[in-house]
Parts: C-alpha cells; structure tokens; sequence
C-alpha cells in the first residue's frame, strides 16, 4: 500500500520553536502510560510544533473527538486526542508520528507533533522549514 493512496486532509505548516509545553505533557505518567496501551508509543520527550492558519487548527480541533482519546483514568478533565499523520519534508516521508490535541491549549494556530524519535533530528528541520502533514484514513 502506498502512503498517499491511504491519506485523507494535508494539511501545510512551518516549523517553529515552542515553549516546552509538550515535553511538560509527555512526561506526565498517565499520558506515557495511554500512549503505550493505545499506540504502542514511547514518545521521544518533545513536540515538533508546526505554525498553521487558525482556520485550519479550528477544523481539526472541532473534529478531535473523532481521534484517539487519550485521558486520566483518575480525573477526566484533560483529554488528549491523536491521529496518526504522515509528514513529508521535500522527498522525505516519515509515517510514524501523531498529531496531539490537548483539551487545554495555549495555541490556536500551532499542530504539536510527537513520534518516537525527534522528527527535527531525524528529518533535518530548522524553524522556518515547510512540512507537508497528512491525516491516515480511519
């Protein structure tokens, strides 16, 4: 099966530095512990975080439900939500990362990406660079 024939929306972004929300999120035990019974995921301790229009961020947030939902079997006031996306920088693609949506955010315009390995590393980005994001089909 080739990647693009089973990819919904794409979606454009750039990559910019964020404040090290994401890490603080990924550290926290419970989140670990849904990402390992749900995806199988061990996180690498970091989001790659791509700037998009808000309009864009608002479609995907009103649609989070439909995700993967990740929460804290002692409370569940902060839900997560993750769609597996492929990303593609230039020739590169890499299909093992996620899109996060946390219930709470401080952004509105800002996709946080995590896989298991530092996507900045691994595909070579720097803030300003273009990533071409695309969602799996259900």
């Amino acid at each position: 099966m080739q990647v693009e024939s089973s990819l919904n929306n794409t979606i454009d972004g750039m990559v910019v530095s964020g404040v090290g929300r994401g890490s603080q999120f990924l550290a926290v035990a419970w989140v670990r512990s849904e990402l390992r019974q749900k995806l199988a995921l061990e996180p690498f301790p970091g989001t790659l975080n791509l700037r998009i229009s808000p309009d864009v961020w608002n479609g995907l947030y009103e649609r989070r439900t439909s995700f993967v939902r990740i929460a804290d079997p002692a409370s569940d006031s902060c839900p997560g939500y993750l769609r597996r996306v492929v990303l593609q920088v230039s020739e590169k693609i890499y299909s093992s990362a996620y899109l996060i949506l946390p219930e709470l955010t401080m952004y509105k315009d800002v996709l946080e990406i995590i896989a298991p390995e530092s996507l900045r590393e691994k595909l070579g980005l720097k803030d300003g660079d273009r990533v071409r994001v695309g969602e799996f089909q259900d």
